[in-house]
């Protein structure tokens, strides 16, 4: 008889969102043929639309789903909105540019900018 063999397999999960609470949520329009990951850093518009941001300093709102690129373009086309975070307590090291996450030398600037947004990136403690 064969041998099975199970792979072991890891997955790391990054709580994002540490108190539903002081949560401030609002929708806005994401940019055609751009992916979004939940936990972005992202720019809004004065038109109300999404764009990621440059860096860690240049941000104002935090992406609250992920949406695919099929899924941006249909949702553009049509007005859909996403949900983003612009106050509340989230985790710094739960958030990214890009779907990157950042450096912990990034962690700094990214929660110097989130406490200009009133937004609060705390460092978790494992």
């Amino acid at each position: 008889m064969g041998k099975t063999i199970i792979p072991t397999i890891t997955h790391t999960y990054r709580k994002l969102n540490l108190d539903n609470e002081k949560l401030r949520r609002a929708n806005a329009k994401v940019t055609t043929a751009t992916a979004y990951k939940q936990g972005d850093l992202l720019v809004l518009s004065a038109a109300n639309v999404l764009t990621h941001a440059v860096d860690e300093s240049t941000w104002n709102v935090i992406c609250g789903q992920d949406v695919s690129i099929a899924e941006a373009t249909r949702k553009a086309s049509n007005g859909i909105e996403i949900p983003v975070y612009f106050g509340g307590v989230f985790s710094v090291e739960a958030v990214s540019l890009n779907g990157v996450l950042l450096a912990t030398s990034k962690y700094d600037a990214v929660r110097a900018k989130a406490t200009l947004n009133n937004i609060e990136l705390s460092k978790v403690k494992v």
